[in-house]
């Protein structure tokens, strides 16, 4: 999914993943290494532990940020994008983010200048990363960041970038929004996706009927609460197949009635089974 908000810096009243109760996270300062980019494309690798946090940050370049391993959160003022392997994510210049790993991520990202990656648009976007683009960013990735520009390294390059643009979006996001009604059911199953309070119920808690609560989730989200609820639930449970816990300990977790409902909606969301999931991403 592409999102459709202007550049903006992060909002601190949003919800983040920084205030979740009972988190403990590691923050780290983003590399400072140059104020313009010294190659059309600079790689970057590295593995952060579980808990890692690097804070929020801005660069006058785009930035590719992929994980060959462990899920990414990242922060931008349009929402919350989760980057599990086999996903990208596009970050134009000076777009404020942060990222969260709550497992260990081997992170390999590339920043790009800003003219080369132009053409992929002003907005955040999501993307289905396909074999031969997987191959492009680790070749690329394992360049010495100081590496030798040659004419090779630059076909490479441009054809990075026509992967790119081919490149699919999906909807592993989640927007950020400020709607003093939606807030209160948003913080509470962000922090307990378990919990089983119709719309009716939220309705009588946040003074706002269940039909204007639908529609407004409708409006923020393309989605009514039922589905909502569902996919908030499906992306938090990314964190916990790629940590290996039982199904039944994740169904439990996210308040399905049996490991088979917590499957059977996982398949409807995502297309594949929770198992065929973690083959294909490990």
């Amino acid at each position: 999914m592409t999102s459709n908000l202007p550049k903006q810096t992060l909002d601190s009243s949003n919800i983040s993943l920084a205030q979740e109760k009972g988190q403990s996270w590691e923050a780290r300062e983003p590399s400072r290494e140059y104020q313009t980019l010294p190659r059309p494309v600079v790689p970057l690798s590295n593995e952060f532990p579980a808990m890692t946090q690097i804070n929020k940050h801005t660069h006058p370049w785009s930035q590719l940020a992929y994980s060959t391993e462990g899920v990414m959160h990242i922060e931008t003022s349009c929402g919350l994008f989760i980057v599990p392997p086999e996903q990208a994510l596009w970050l134009p210049p000076n777009i404020e983010h942060q990222h969260f790993c709550r497992q260990h991520v081997a992170y390999r990202s590339l920043h790009i200048q800003a003219e080369l990656g132009a053409f992929l648009g002003e907005q955040v976007r999501s993307l289905r990363v396909e074999p031969l683009l997987k191959q492009l960013i680790l070749t690329i990735t394992s360049w010495p960041k100081h590496y030798q520009q040659t004419p090779q390294t630059d076909r490479l390059i441009a054809v990075l970038l026509d992967q790119l643009a081919l490149a699919p979006d999906n909807d592993l996001f989640m927007p950020t929004i400020n709607d003093k009604r939606l807030l209160p059911i948003i913080e509470t199953l962000s922090e307990q996706p378990a919990n089983k309070l119709s719309l009716e119920q939220w309705a009588d808690k946040v003074g706002a009927s269940s039909r204007t609560l639908n529609r407004l989730f409708n409006q923020y989200y393309g989605m009514g609460f039922s589905r909502w609820k569902q996919k908030l639930k499906i992306l938090k449970s990314l964190d916990m197949i790629n940590a290996q816990l039982p199904l039944a300990e994740i169904a439990y977790q996210l308040g399905y009635e049996s490991a088979s409902s917590f499957v059977t909606a996982f398949k409807k969301q995502l297309k594949v089974s929770p198992k065929k999931y973690f083959n294909q991403h490990h």
